[in-house]
Formats: structure tokens, C-alpha cells, sequence
């Protein structure tokens, strides 16, 4: 790129006066500013399973080049933004001028103005003599932030120290817009991609590009309606029509998912295979058959959709807490498994969530959309669905279901422990956790309190009008309040178990009664067990009713049919019952179940003459509309495993060489740093040093690699004072190639990286953080670092 007029985005964070001097970034920061330091900094290549029905043609592009940018669309109609956002650069550095490559990248981050905003800028700077179709996509971005004439021509008067000033003040002039401006903007922005399909009507990724636009107005709370779910419905055919297979199935998908979802289904029999390699477009299929509370087939999406991540969170050395909706799917997927009566592979999937590396940046334990939240929300459910009570204390036992950093966890937690406890009459134990319950609710109080100070703050930091912040203070108080209300629930909850243990289950029902979210299930369980099963029947069939096909349900709806007094319509209504259940459950899954064995399951079995443990195919019970599916082997592997760290045998700072492979047996923290020149990688060893004492005691080795060669290395460690010397290896890399190895490296603009990896004793990387920045939080890291070598990777042992 040519730094002249490519590095304006700087001044991000520099301020203008830094780019005019082409002050260069810190070690680790891309020269060409923030929006670069957060995306994708390793190259891109082509991927398996794109779409070969999308093209966009740009002027001037190589063959390689152009096929890249059809990737990066494909990418950005399957949501998957950071890799969308990479391909789009990968063109960027074959061909530094192609100002759509910009506007590619910033179609990527509509949820991330800033960003947005400077890559927007760049397409603009890039774009003066671009043909007229590629005109009309940059200049509709462009007006939709407020890029006007007068900003137009700060951003080519090709002074970086005029573009940094002119970036920054749209910046802040798109984070202050109000709501009213911004529905005006995405108003508008839809009629200037409609514009393009007029101006080029045969254009297939204009049409699908205007109809997901149209849907993105509506569905990011702007408050616009869509007026007609069927006109955008009729969009997309016209797509279909010139590419049966383009991966826009997936914006059919989210047109009708909260709509009428039925009308997807034509779509989700195909979306899969419209771009196999994009884990999103299994998953979202999924939305549509478990809305249709079709348990197998959504169970199989789900499953697709993980193996398709897993294949390229091993490929690609990539941690599962980068991507996003991973957690969501597994967590959604146990529960699928879990309605079919598949406890055991509910369970697996459940665990492999509990096992997985988490981040404290992306992976915020308190907010319930982390991989650790999804996790013990999965344990408990699948274990309550199925009556697992041994299984849940179990996995309590040997960490997987450890204390929660937030209320809302521990209430989902001790909801679980409790319950068991209590069912298994194991009343100490019980017992303590009625008394953590107790404890809890000042915690949750307390984070009320913090919250809506949060939010206040940020809320006025903003500057946004005042009707805007009360909703947002009133969103907030919403959100806190609600956990304390969990957490008094949870209380009642263990007190009417107690009743039951107690032998008082006529009590105990009454109570669970009043609790507006308690399980229909566990309610029917208890005034079961108070003698009076009518009750039990009446609650499950209106459960059964409004969430069919539940095998939570339907076992014990049959549980509470042979509790009643039979009689002729009965046992008519128990056979249907048991049709049911033999259609729309797993039998051969089911034996694994206490609630299939209290039931006795023969009855089951015998209403279609099968085996209860007879074996199924893959897309069985999935409805003869599923469509063509491949073996859900060749997608990948069905449990996220640890990758193997990469060789690294360097000179040591201290004399001799260091290998990895000499710690093979025992786990070993390696931390990359940008030599003693770099501020940030110093203060990271010095925090480090201190701490490298509780990770030998943890059984966990400590070594360094950096980009100075042995002897500057060696000078830098003896200017230290004795107490100040590093006790690890440092290691040397002058010429990156570990670096390189081990991905942290920008292939752009060939540039090393920080980077912060926990290696297991078997050499298999656990953890890891890349970046701009050097990771320093150490304390954490050393808790984590426990946490993971302590649980073996039992979900995912001998998983094909």
C-alpha cells in the first residue's frame, strides 16, 4: 500500500498531528491505524465450501483477486464477517487501489461505526474515477454515513493530516446520530441499493444485497416495519431463479424465522449446500425446523453447523471464543439432541462446551451469551429434561459445572445442584446450597446497582437524546432487575424441593405454581408424586400442545397416563400417546435415559414394533422435505479438540538452543514479545516474572520468544537487576520464522504480533491470545490455565 494516502485511519489513534509526521505505530499496531488492529491480520486463502453461484465483477481485478472478492461476498451473505472482512483485505493488498475492497470491509462491520466509518472513507478516497456500478454501491455507503461533498473533498485532498481530522469528525458525527436520523439514513440506503437492481436489473448480488438490507432495516430495532414479508420473499426468487443455489436462502431464512416459518423450509432443505464451508448456513436452517419443533432435523443443522466450525477452528489454529454464534449453536444442539431422547450425545456436546478455552474479553462470564454460560445451561437442562440427577453431580464434581463469576450463572447452577441434592435425598448437600441461594441475592442486588451505573455512564458519554438514554436506563434496570427476580425464584424453587424431599409434594407443587418460569415438566413431576396424576396429565398435554415432540414431555406425559385409572378412552389416548412418542424419538438413544427407564419404555418401542435399541440413520425422523444431506463426517469432527502447537527449537539468550519438545510431559506457558524495544512487551515479562513462580507451582513451564537476536537479548537481561531478571528462556527470533509458525504475524504487512499460548503436556495448544496488544492478565490466566488442564477433554475422546 502507498502510506502517503493509506494512512489516514491513524490518526484513529495517533491524532492528525502524528500522521502528517508518519509517526510510526507501536510494535504490533498496523501502520495503517485502529480498524486495522481489530480485524483479520493473517492472509487469506481460497476456502473449501464457497459459493460458486456468487460474482460480483470489479474493474480491474486479477482472476485470483477477483475469485477472492466473490469469497469475501459469499462470506459476508453467510454473516461470517471477520473472514468476509479478510478476503476483502486480501484483495486490498494484491490491489491497493480497488476502493471496493473497501467498501467490502465496511459492509463487514455495520455494527462497528468506527470502523465502518474509516473504511468507508478509504473506498471514498479510492473511488473518484471507478465505473458507474461500483459508483453507486460506494456512494449509497457513503451518504449512509454522512459523507457529504465537503467531506469528499478533505478525504482526496491527499493530506493525511486533512483525511485523519475529516475521518474522526465523521466518526463522531455517526456515534451521535439519533435514532430518527439513523432510520431517515437506513431508509434511504435501501433506496439507493434499489437503485443499483433498477440501474442493473440482472444483477443477482444487487438483488440479494437490497433484500437483506430491507430485512436489516427492520430487524436492528430501528422501528421500521416491513411492510410486505412477501414482496422481499418475491426479491429473493428472482435471485433463485438465476442461481438456484446462491447462499441469499439464508436472508430468506431470517425474512421468515419470527414471521411465518414455514415458508422458509424450501430454503432450508437446500441453504446448507450453498456454501458447505460457512458453518452459519447449517445453523440457520436449524431456526426454521426447531421452530417447526422438528427435533431431528433441527438436532442434525445444529450438528452440521458445529462440525463446519470445528473444521476450521482446527484448520485455521483459531479459538472457539472468536466465533461468533459457536457457543449459541452447541448450546441449542444439546437442547435439540435432548428433545429427541439423545442424553448421552446432549451430554457430550454439553461438556465439550464446558471444556473449551474462554477469553476475558470475549468471553464475559457474566453476560449469559458466553461459551461458559451456554455450557452450564445445557448441563442442567438436558440433565433436569432427563432426570440425571447422578450425571449432574457428577459433572459438578470433576468441573464442569464450576462456580459462576455472576448471578444469573449461579442461579442456573445451584437451580441444578439444589434440585439434585435434594431429589437424591442428599440433604447436607442440599442444604448448602439453599444457603449459597441465600447469600446470592445481595451479589445480585450489587450488580444491579453497578449495572445501571454502567449504563448511566455510558449512556451519557454518548451524548445521544434524552428519550434515547431513558430507554437505554430503562433497558438496563429491566435486565438487573430480572436477576434479582431469578434469584428470589430460586430460592422458593429449593424451598418447595425441600417440600418434596420432605414428602410434602402436594406443598411443593403449589409452590412451583406460583413460579412464573418453572418447568411445566418438573411441575407435573410433582403433583404426580402428591398422588394426583389428572393434574400431572393436564399440565403436560398443554406442554406437549405448545412445545411438541419434547422427549422432557412426552416421556412423562406417558409416565401420567399409567398413573391414572384406565379405561377405555384412556388407553386409547395412551396408545396415540406412545405412536407419538416411537415417531418423534430417538429409541435407540433412549435406554441412556433414567426418565426412559422410569417410564419402562417397552410400550414405546412395541407401538412400532422395533427394538428399543435399534439404530438409526443420520437424517432419520427428519421429514421427507430435509432434502439431500452429506454425511456429517465429511463436515468435521463432531467435538472442538486442541491443535498441535507448531515446532519451535531457537538459540537461547543464556547459551545453547531451547526446544519445545524438551517439555514435552509438562504444560508450558510460551508468550511471543516484540523485543525489549517495545514498551508494552516489556511491561508484559515484568508482569509475568513474578507470577512465572505460581505457574512452576501449578506444574506449568515458562518461555519467551522474541524478535531481538541472542546477544541484544542477552545485553537487555543483564541491564536488569538481579531481582528484576527474567527466570524463563528467552529465546530468539530475529527472523520471525517462529513467529510466522505460530501465526503471529501480520501477512499484510509483514509485521510480528503479540501472542500468549498455553501448551499442554501432550503439545497441543489450550489457549491462546493474538494481537496488537500483549495480553497481561496473568492472574487470570493462571486460574484458567488450572481450570483447563484439569478437565481431560472426555467429550471429545475418540469423537469421529
Amino acid at each position: 500500500m502507498r502510506p502517503a494516502l493509506r494512512l489516514p485511519l491513524v490518526c484513529l489513534v495517533l491524532g492528525s498531528a502524528a500522521v502528517a509526521q508518519h509517526q510510526p505505530p507501536d510494535p504490533g499496531h498496523s501502520r495503517h491505524g485502529a480498524s486495522f488492529d481489530e480485524g483479520p491480520r493473517q492472509a487469506a486463502y481460497p476456502m473449501p465450501g464457497m459459493s460458486s453461484q456468487v460474482h460480483m465483477a470489479i474493474a480491474g481485478l486479477s482472476p485470483a483477486a477477483q475469485a477472492m472478492f466473490d469469497q469475501a461476498l459469499c462470506q459476508l451473505h453467510g454473516f461470517w464477517y471477520f473472514e468476509s472482512e479478510r478476503s476483502f483485505r486480501q484483495v486490498a493488498k494484491e490491489h491497493p487501489d480497488c476502493a471496493m475492497a473497501y467498501w467490502g470491509m465496511a459492509m463487514c462491520n455495520a455494527e462497528a461505526v468506527e470502523r465502518a466509518v474509516g473504511f468507508i472513507a478509504q473506498a471514498v478516497v479510492r473511488g473518484a474515477s471507478v465505473p458507474v456500478y461500483e459508483q453507486r454501491w460506494i456512494d449509497a455507503l457513503a451518504a449512509y454515513y454522512q459523507i457529504d461533498d465537503a467531506a469528499r473533498v478533505e478525504l482526496r485532498s491527499g493530506d493525511a493530516g486533512r483525511v485523519g481530522v475529516a475521518i474522526a469528525a465523521l466518526v463522531k458525527k455517526n456515534e451521535e446520530r439519533p435514532k430518527e436520523l439513523k432510520e431517515t439514513l437506513g431508509r434511504q440506503l435501501v433506496k439507493d441499493f434499489g437503485t443499483v437492481v433498477h440501474e442493473f436489473p440482472e444483477d443477482t448480488e444487487a438483488m440479494a444485497l437490497l433484500a437483506v438490507q430491507i430485512w436489516h432495516l427492520y430487524d436492528w430495532g430501528s422501528g421500521v416495519p416491513i411492510v410486505s414479508h412477501a414482496a422481499i420473499d418475491s426479491l429473493l426468487d428472482q435471485v433463485f431463479a438465476k442461481a438456484p443455489r446462491h447462499p441469499a436462502h439464508h436472508y430468506r431464512i431470517h425474512l421468515w424465522d419470527q414471521e411465518k416459518g414455514e415458508r422458509a423450509l424450501r430454503s432450508a432443505a437446500v441453504i446448507g449446500e450453498t456454501a458447505p464451508g460457512i458453518a452459519h448456513q447449517w445453523h440457520m436452517a436449524g431456526h426454521i425446523y426447531a421452530g417447526q419443533h422438528r427435533h431431528f432435523a433441527a438436532a442434525w443443522q445444529q450438528e452440521a453447523s458445529g462440525r463446519v466450525d470445528h473444521a476450521h477452528q482446527m484448520r485455521d489454529s483459531v479459538m472457539p471464543f472468536l466465533i461468533h454464534n459457536y457457543g449459541h449453536n452447541q448450546g441449542w444442539l444439546a437442547h435439540s439432541l435432548s428433545n429427541v431422547g439423545r442424553l448421552e450425545r446432549a451430554l457430550a456436546v454439553a461438556k465439550n462446551l464446558a471444556e473449551l478455552p474462554r477469553h476475558p474479553r470475549w468471553n464475559d462470564l457474566a453476560e449469559g451469551d458466553s461459551i461458559a454460560s451456554e455450557a452450564r445451561t445445557a448441563i442442567v437442562a438436558t440433565c433436569e429434561d432427563h432426570e440425571a440427577w447422578e450425571t449432574l453431580l457428577a459433572l459438578a464434581a470433576d468441573g464442569h459445572l464450576e462456580q459462576s463469576e455472576s448471578a444469573m450463572g449461579e442461579v442456573v447452577r445451584l437451580t441444578g445442584l439444589g434440585r439434585a441434592c435434594f431429589r437424591l435425598q442428599r440433604r447436607q448437600e442440599a442444604e448448602a446450597h439453599v444457603a449459597a441461594a441465600k447469600a446470592l441475592l445481595p451479589k445480585a442486588r450489587a450488580e444491579r446497582a453497578k449495572r445501571l451505573d454502567e449504563a448511566e455512564d455510558e449512556a451519557l458519554a454518548s451524548k445521544r437524546d434524552r428519550p434515547s438514554i431513558d430507554r437505554t436506563l430503562d433497558e438496563a434496570q429491566r435486565r438487573s432487575t430480572d436477576v434479582v427476580r431469578a434469584v428470589l425464584d430460586l430460592q422458593k424453587t429449593l424451598e418447595g424441593e425441600r417440600l418434596l424431599a420432605n414428602g410434602d409434594a402436594k406443598g411443593a407443587a403449589t409452590l412451583f405454581a406460583e413460579l412464573e418460569h418453572f418447568p411445566k415438566t418438573l411441575l407435573a413431576d410433582a403433583w404426580l408424586a402428591a398422588g394426583e396424576p389428572a393434574k400431572a396429565v393436564e399440565i403436560l398435554e398443554a406442554e406437549n400442545k405448545e412445545n411438541p415432540h419434547r422427549a422432557a414431555t412426552m416421556l412423562r406425559l406417558a409416565i401420567a397416563y399409567d398413573a391414572q385409572p384406565k379405561d377405555e378412552a384412556l388407553a386409547a389416548k395412551r396408545s396415540e400417546h406412545l405412536e407419538q412418542c416411537a415417531e418423534h424419538l430417538d429409541l435407540g438413544a433412549l435406554a441412556a435415559s433414567p426418565l426412559y427407564r422410569r417410564h419402562g419404555g417397552s410400550g414405546i418401542a412395541a407401538a412400532r414394533g422395533v427394538n428399543a435399541d435399534a439404530a438409526s440413520s443420520e437424517t432419520a425422523g427428519c421429514g421427507e422435505d430435509f432434502g439431500t444431506r452429506p454425511a456429517l463426517a465429511t463436515l468435521g469432527p463432531a467435538h472442538w479438540q486442541p491443535s498441535p502447537a507448531p515446532a519451535l527449537d531457537l538459540p537461547s539468550a543464556s547459551g545453547g538452543r531451547h526446544t519445545l519438545a524438551s517439555h514435552r510431559g509438562r504444560p508450558t506457558l510460551v508468550v511471543f514479545y516484540l523485543g525489549f524495544g517495545c514498551l508494552h512487551c516489556v511491561e508484559q515479562l515484568q508482569a509475568l516474572h513474578p507470577r512465572a513462580a505460581e505457574f512452576a507451582a501449578a506444574g506449568i513451564d515458562v518461555i519467551a520468544v522474541g524478535t531481538d537476536d541472542t546477544a541484544k537479548a542477552a545485553a537487555n537481561l543483564a541491564d536488569l537487576s538481579e531481582a528484576e531478571r527474567f527466570t524463563f528462556p528467552l529465546l530468539a527470533d530475529p527472523e520471525h520464522a517462529a513467529f510466522r509458525a505460530w501465526r503471529c504475524f501480520d501477512d499484510f504487512e509483514d509485521v510480528p504480533l503479540h501472542g500468549t499460548f498455553l501448551v499442554d503436556g501432550e503439545g497441543k495448544v489450550r489457549w491462546q491470545d493474538l494481537g496488537a496488544e500483549p495480553f497481561t492478565q496473568f492472574d487470570w490466566l493462571l486460574t484458567e490455565s488450572r481450570r483447563l488442564l484439569a478437565l481431560r477433554m472426555g467429550a471429545a475422546a475418540g469423537s469421529k
